[in-house]
């Protein structure tokens, strides 16, 4: 009897697994064709839009989210991107499904918005040519800031508000790949990987930096902001902007030695039968209308140029977004520079030493 139950739960954990991993490709052969099956973040793309371009078109569309892009990896190796018609990966992970073979060339002549992308987003490493994605949403990494305590106690824009002793506490970023990245951006400039003396260097920055550290936050460094209860945080451009909105008092600044940007780009998985439709979905959301109406919603910097004259930009936004191209350059794309052991160690190391 025990040995019935033991293998009737592994059974139904085994069914459970697979259940998750190849529910998409399940759902693919049941719902009807004229619909498409995308896979992305959770605040990327607006219910809204999309409820929009349904009623216009009569596409269906059946939305799946991941919280991270080695979930998105996982699944699409799990199941060679049947079941998936569109996709949401950031820059690295766009290099990583082309070379395992599972994405599709973009056909550009079939994206009536290609020559209004932004340039500075187009033809960079992980995806030279675009051949594999085209940047949908971007945000980047800077510093929140209370502009009436910086009025009153001015300091030049630089990664120094964090990094040195100051009279006031902080908001640091609580994703230790994020941070390690900056911190090791301030100390040795862009590296591709950490020597362990470097390691070493970053480890030491950061348990110094504790000891004005009001918290680590990831997502709420903008409510620290509006609370006055730290007057600077490390946060993506798209938190702060959300709250510009209802606080005004609260700014944005890039650190003059540079920052980093994320970029999600959409791809077009192999498996996918229904290019048409994606297609259509694309040339959607694409449009200026849908691109003013995603930048209201979420803060992300728009991928286009045509939408501008439609958006309440900040200008500080719109100086981010009309960058000259050597302007641009000093913004890095977010890399690992460590393993995942050697920033697990590292990251415990500070949270455990005493402020």
């Amino acid at each position: 009897m025990k040995y019935l139950i033991r293998t009737g739960v592994i059974i139904f954990w085994a069914a459970l697994i697979c259940g998750v991993l190849y529910l998409p490709e399940i759902n693919f052969f049941s719902r009807e064709k004229n619909s498409i099956n995308i896979f992305a973040w959770g605040d990327i793309l607006d219910p809204a839009v999309v409820a929009e371009f349904e009623k216009t078109t009569g596409i269906k569309v059946y939305l799946n989210y991941y919280s991270s892009n080695e979930e998105l990896l996982v699944k699409m190796k799990a199941t060679r991107g049947e079941g998936y018609d569109l996709i949401v990966p950031s820059d690295y992970t766009v290099q990583l499904l082309a070379k395992e073979g599972l994405l599709k060339q973009i056909d550009h002549k079939k994206c009536t918005f290609f020559k209004d992308l932004n340039p500075l987003l187009l033809d960079h490493r992980f995806d030279p040519g675009n051949l594999y994605s085209l940047p949908l949403e971007w945000e980047a990494f800077g510093l929140g800031i209370d502009k009436a305590y910086f009025e009153a106690h001015p300091a030049p824009p630089s990664w120094d508000l964090i990094f040195k002793p100051q009279d006031y506490k902080i908001v640091m970023l609580n994703d230790p790949v994020e941070t390690i990245l900056i911190a090791s951006y301030y100390l040795y400039g862009p590296v591709d990987s950490l020597t362990p003396e470097q390691l070493a260097g970053v480890q030491k920055l950061l348990i110094e930096q504790k000891k004005w550290v009001e918290a680590y936050a990831d997502f709420r460094g903008d409510y620290f902001l509006a609370t006055k209860n730290s007057p600077v945080a490390i946060a993506a451009s798209s938190y702060i902007w959300r709250t510009m909105r209802r606080f005004p008092f609260i700014g944005f600044i890039i650190p003059k030695e540079g920052s980093f940007l994320s970029l999600e780009n959409v791809s077009i998985p192999a498996a996918t039968r229904k290019d048409d439709l994606v297609y259509e979905f694309l040339n959607y959301i694409y449009s200026p209308e849908s691109v003013a109406a995603h930048y209201e919603t979420y803060g992300f910097f728009p991928p286009t140029l045509n939408a501008l004259h439609l958006m309440n930009l900040d200008p500080t936004a719109e100086a981010i977004i009309r960058s000259a191209p050597e302007e641009f350059k000093k913004f890095q794309f977010t890399r690992v520079v460590a393993t995942q052991q050697q920033m697990r160690d590292l990251w415990v190391e500070v949270k455990a030493a005493s402020n």
